[in-house]
């Protein structure tokens, strides 16, 4: 059966949300694939606006789903094309900000992109799809493992992501769909510009280099094939042994 799959936080090259839309799309998944190139220049990524070379991918147009209105018009532009049986929602907002610089709104900033819009786009998918059995993969971080207290906000929203993950699997999996959360650990996506800090990281992990978007990809690869059915509603920690 031709499997259909939607993946968010694909936009630059770097990122691990570029690296599953070409894996996916390699191994036979028809991709529709959807980022924010406006946030990667926000954030000042070396490759924001940098084109992805991924023929086959259907790239959707790009919205800001910390609003309302982006979400929407995701799951507008979804509704054109035939349903999708499995998502990834790899999709983030991520700053540094200590605790005196915590506002209302960079606070919601990180609730509403994380969390309500992952909700409302598993909500959709239970609407529409719920006729077809598949699997949906979210992105947490290792918040439950150490401190992260530069970013709580972050911290705190990848938190809930981690619950979201266990709560539908219950939900979905009566109509034969398995929910799982990864927390891919540090990963080398190019946010690291300081070379010292970047080797003291890398001496973190058992094989002394960083993870890469392919470890990530090899372990998504895995939770959406046959092979990986008897998963659902877990938090994985993949980290490569990193070193807190």
């Amino acid at each position: 059966m031709y499997k259909r799959i939607l993946i968010t936080g694909v936009s630059r090259p770097g990122g691990i949300g570029s690296e599953l839309a070409r894996r996916f799309s390699e191994s036979g998944y028809a991709v529709y694939a959807h980022g924010s190139g406006k946030y990667d220049e926000a954030i000042g990524y070396g490759d924001a606006g940098e084109k992805n070379p991924m023929e086959k991918v259907i790239r959707l147009r790009d919205s800001d789903l910390s609003t309302k209105e982006g979400v929407e018009k995701l799951l507008a532009e979804l509704s054109k094309y035939e349903p999708v049986s499995h998502m990834i929602l790899c999709h983030a907002y991520s700053t540094e900000c200590e605790m005196e610089d915590w506002t209302f709104e960079e606070i919601n900033s990180h609730l509403l992109t994380n969390v309500t819009a992952s909700m409302l786009l598993i909500q959709a998918f239970r609407k529409h799809f719920e006729d077809t059995a598949g699997c949906i993969t979210l992105f947490t971080s290792g918040q439950g493992m150490g401190p992260m207290t530069n970013e709580i906000p972050y911290a705190v929203s990848k938190a809930a992501v981690a619950n979201l993950a266990v709560q539908a699997a219950h939900i979905l999996g009566r109509m034969d769909v398995r929910v799982n959360a990864v927390n891919p650990g540090p990963t080398d996506t190019g946010y690291i510009e300081d070379p010292e800090l970047y080797r003291e990281i890398e001496n973190r992990f058992n094989a002394k280099r960083w993870g890469t978007p392919s470890d990530v990809a090899n372990l998504l690869l895995f939770l959406h094939s046959r092979e990986g059915a008897w998963i659902t509603g877990q938090v994985i920690n993949s980290e490569g042994g990193f070193r807190r």
